[in-house]
């Protein structure tokens, strides 16, 4: 797809989810969507399809990314994506990289999200019947392969995919760094950061580090404020088990009414906890986040500002990894 045809295709991406004439369309797939994965509730998609809007279908954003990325590809290759079903539409900027460099989408869904990816796809082809775009079921003949997917999953992904080029994506998850001196609405920022998807994404915080002695009263004024997580029945019982568990085995922990926050060492907490870490000094911080660097995906308060973790840019990578410099150098 040639980058000026590309660039059309974003004008006309936007101009339609903004068009009130779509409306009912649009609000068949929502539904359709929420009725696929229990945990995507109705303002997290639509919080997911805003965010997409504005974050993918913007051509000046698009113009600038062309700027910064000159290079073209050197031939066009049948590209294999296998995408999650964590978040809403997860693998949407995955699809846009492959159009933006000129190279072919063979899409094989996640079962947990495929309403929304349809809906994308299919307004897609609604500018253009032959856009390179397939729904496949088995990955066969490609000439690479971007999968995301569990540490599990990614295993056999690169076991699978070894004989070609192949971005594997595994388990990650996000941090933040408090330092004292952080505001209130910086505050709810993190809350963002935190409770946005439940969770549920590697772009979520679910270990924060802060120095000792930090005041933590003012941080979980805000954080209780979140209640309506609890409205959903997975995530409180979710809460409720570890909020037994932690009595029964007689864990220091902080009840926020909405959220467990507990001291743990490891990097990855369960929906509904949040881990907490201690640090002395800058060199001990960096040491633990340098230890876990192939796991840890945002760091909130040190390369991403609060509130911005699940508004990732168009260079802002999974993994930190170009996706489009991959796919633009496949030989």
């Amino acid at each position: 797809m040639a980058q000026a045809q590309f660039l059309e295709l974003i004008k006309f991406l936007d101009q339609y989810f903004s068009s009130a004439k779509n409306k009912v369309k649009i609000e068949l797939f929502i539904d359709k969507a929420i009725n696929e994965n229990p945990w995507f509730t109705d303002s997290l998609v639509r919080a997911a399809m805003n965010a997409i809007q504005k974050q993918f279908f913007s051509a000046l954003a698009w113009e600038e990314f062309f700027t910064s990325h000159p290079v073209k590809a050197h031939k066009t290759s049948q590209i294999g994506l296998i995408l999650a079903g964590n978040l809403p539409a997860v693998g949407l900027q995955d699809l846009l990289m492959v159009l933006a460099s000129g190279q072919m989408a063979n899409i094989k869904l996640s079962s947990q999200d495929k309403s929304l990816m349809q809906l994308y796809v299919g307004t897609m082809k609604e500018f253009d019947p032959l856009i390179p775009i397939n729904f496949i079921d088995r990955l066969q003949g490609m000439d690479a392969v971007i999968a995301t997917g569990s540490d599990f999953s990614g295993g056999y992904f690169s076991h699978y995919f070894s004989t070609i080029p192949h971005i594997i994506r595994k388990n990650r998850s996000s941090v933040a760094v408090l330092r004292g001196d952080e505001t209130e609405m910086e505050f709810h920022g993190l809350a963002k950061d935190i409770f946005t998807y439940y969770g549920l994404g590697c772009r979520n915080v679910s270990s924060l580090f802060i120095p000792k002695n930090y005041d933590l009263i003012p941080l979980f004024d805000v954080l209780s404020q979140e209640s309506w997580v609890l409205n959903h029945s997975k995530y409180s019982n979710n809460l409720q088990y570890y909020r037994t568990l932690y009595l029964l085995n007689q864990i220091p922990h902080f009840d926020l009414g909405n959220m467990i926050v507990t001291e743990n060492e490891d990097l990855v907490s369960p929906v509904g906890v949040l881990y907490l870490h201690y640090y002395d000094n800058e060199t001990s911080l960096q040491k633990w986040m340098s230890d876990r660097e192939e796991k840890i995906q945002c760091k909130v308060g040190v390369s991403t500002n609060f509130g911005e973790s699940q508004q990732p840019a168009l260079d802002d990578f999974a993994d930190g990894i170009n996706t489009y410099s991959f796919l633009v150098n496949l030989t």
